[in-house]
């Protein structure tokens, strides 16, 4: 989990909406991976 670890330590130098987008997008990528992977 080093990218969670890398926020995690982002979190306190980026603007919260920075953050937030980052965390946004990357839960919809994991999601689409996994409906991709699930409905093969």
């Amino acid at each position: 989990m080093n990218e969670l670890t890398y926020v995690l330590a982002a979190e306190t130098e980026l603007p919260m909406e920075i953050v937030g987008w980052g965390v946004l997008i990357a839960s919809l990528l994991v999601t689409i991976v996994w409906l991709a992977y699930v409905y093969r």
